[in-house]
C-alpha cells in the first residue's frame, strides 16, 4: 500500500521521542516529543485519553524554554513549557481560554495505549442471500467494517473475522493518528466460495500530498485462505497479456496512460478484485498519475479460455 511506506517512516523518525503523560488542566493527556538539537526546532503531537485522537504540534525551543502550536489546523493551540529533566511544565492556550499544563516523562507505549481503547460497536447488517454481513463502527475513529455473521459456517467466521478484526484496527489506528483518513469500503461479491470487497482511501499523513490508494480484499470461504494474487486463483494467467489483447484498441482509454504500450514492468504491481461477473484488475501508478488507476474487468468465461 502506498502509505504504509509513509507511516514506517514516520514511526522510524518518531523512534526518539520522548512521550509524557500528565494534563492540561483537568483533561488527561499523552505527548510525545522530538527535539532537533541543531536546529532548536521541535515536533510533537499529543491526544486526550478521551478522543484519541493526535493533535499534531511544531514549534521550537530556547534554553529550557518550549513553544508549541497546532500544526495543520486554525485552531491556535499553543504550547509554553519549561523542560525540566523529565517534566513540562507551563500553559495551554486557545482562543482566550488559558490552562496549566503538568506533563511528566513515561516509559508507556502510546501506540498499545491506543490499541487497547479500541471499541467497535455493532452498527447495521447487510443481507446477501442467506449470507449476513454485520458491520461495526469504531468508537474514536468512526472507521467502519463489516464481519461475517449467520449464513457462514463458524470455521468462516473464525478464520476470516479474526483478519476483519486487524484491518479495521489499523484503520482505526490510521484514522486517529494521521491528519485525516478517508476510508471506504465496497463490498463485490459474496458468495457461496468467495468474498471480496475493495478498500479505498485518501490518508494525509504529513509530507507533500495526500495518498490516495485501492486495496483488493479476496478470500476463498471454503478452502479458507485469504488469495493474495492472481495467479493464486489462476496459476497459468498472464493477466498483462489477456488485457492487452481485450483493451489495446480501445479508444476511451487515456492515450498519456500508456496501458498496453509493451509496458508490462506497469502490470506488475496491481490490485485486483472478484466480482459476480469475474475479476476487475487495477494498475498501480506514481502519486502524479492517479487518474491513471482505473479498473479493467476480465469475464469468467473469457478466464476459462486462458
Amino acid at each position: 500500500m502506498k502509505y504504509l511506506f509513509i507511516i514506517l517512516l514516520f514511526y522510524a523518525v518518531e523512534a526518539q521521542a520522548q512521550t509524557f503523560e500528565g494534563t492540561i488542566g483537568k483533561h488527561k493527556i499523552f505527548l510525545e516529543l522530538n527535539l532537533d538539537d541543531e536546529n532548536n526546532r521541535a515536533t510533537a503531537f499529543y491526544f486526550y485519553k478521551t478522543q484519541l485522537k493526535n493533535i499534531h504540534l511544531k514549534g521550537a525551543y530556547k534554553g529550557s524554554v518550549l513553544s508549541l502550536f497546532e500544526n495543520y489546523s486554525d485552531k491556535n493551540e499553543h504550547f509554553t513549557l519549561s523542560i525540566k529533566k523529565d517534566t513540562l511544565l507551563g500553559t495551554w492556550e486557545n482562543k482566550g481560554n488559558k490552562l496549566d499544563v503538568i506533563l511528566l516523562e513515561s516509559t508507556k507505549s502510546i501506540d498499545k495505549y491506543r490499541w487497547q481503547k479500541l471499541e467497535f460497536a455493532r452498527d447495521s447488517v447487510s443481507n446477501y442471500g442467506n449470507k449476513e454481513l454485520v458491520w461495526f463502527t469504531e468508537k474514536y475513529s468512526k472507521k467502519n467494517l463489516f464481519r461475517l455473521g449467520n449464513g457462514f459456517t463458524l470455521s468462516q467466521r473464525e478464520f476470516i473475522n479474526q483478519r476483519l478484526d486487524s484491518i479495521h484496527a489499523r484503520n482505526a489506528v490510521i484514522g486517529l493518528e494521521c491528519e485525516w483518513a478517508d476510508i471506504h469500503i465496497e463490498v463485490k461479491l459474496v458468495s457461496e466460495q468467495y468474498l471480496s470487497f475493495n478498500e479505498y482511501s485518501s490518508i494525509y499523513c504529513g509530507g507533500a500530498h495526500p495518498n490516495y490508494n485501492l486495496t483488493g480484499y479476496n478470500f476463498d470461504l471454503e478452502k479458507e485462505i485469504q488469495l493474495i494474487k492472481l495467479t493464486d486463483l489462476y496459476p497459468n494467467l498472464d493477466h498483462y497479456q489477456v488485457l492487452k489483447e481485450k483493451y489495446k484498441e480501445d479508444k476511451s482509454l487515456q492515450s498519456e496512460c500508456e496501458y498496453f504500450k509493451n509496458n508490462k514492468e506497469l502490470w506488475k504491481y496491481y490490485t485486483w478484485v472478484l466480482t459476480k461477473k469475474g475479476i476487475t484488475i487495477t494498475p498501480s501508478y506514481p502519486h502524479a498519475m492517479t487518474p491513471c488507476e482505473i479498473g479493467f474487468s476480465l469475464e469468467f468465461e473469457e478466464l476459462k479460455k486462458k
